[in-house]
């Protein structure tokens, strides 16, 4: 089997899975536009927020440079000063988290951004601070992602 086929199962694996896990309720946004500008877009967005992008990792190179076909998906790291003090403050176990991570899907014109999944987090640290800690993240997040649409 070639490496182009295998790869193509193993993401439809991975989608089937994905699709199938009732509990994942990560926020999500598309648009379309090249996965350079939804990176620049995210950016700017995360700037608006008072974050910064900490770092972007383009996981597919490793793949492409065993012969598969480039999948155009990247992780960006986002974060702020401000979310590792009240972090420290509230539960240093969530310093764990941070920085919070996107993930960008590129599929034809169209670039799909995801969270993590909030809701699993909270289930995690469902007691005060933590928790309400995490739910202004989850809506700094969706304000990021309403910015990112409106670019």
């Amino acid at each position: 089997m070639s490496h182009a086929i295998k790869f193509r199962v193993l993401t439809a694996t991975l989608s089937l899975m994905l699709a199938g896990a009732t509990l994942a309720e990560p926020l999500r946004v598309s648009k379309p536009v090249s996965l350079r500008q939804a990176v620049d877009d995210l950016t700017l967005a995360a700037a608006n927020q008072d974050m910064v992008l900490v770092k972007m990792q383009p996981i597919d190179s490793a793949l492409v440079k065993r012969g598969f076909d480039d999948p155009h998906v990247r992780l960006l790291f986002i974060g702020s000063e401000t979310a590792v003090r009240w972090a420290e403050a509230a539960e240093p176990r969530l310093l764990n988290l941070l920085p919070l991570r996107l993930t960008l899907i590129q599929h034809d014109d169209v670039v799909l951004v995801l969270s993590d999944d909030f809701a699993a987090w909270r289930r995690e640290f469902p007691e005060d601070p933590a928790n309400l800690l995490l739910k202004a993240w989850e809506s700094e997040i969706k304000a990021l992602f309403d910015d990112f649409i409106s670019q």
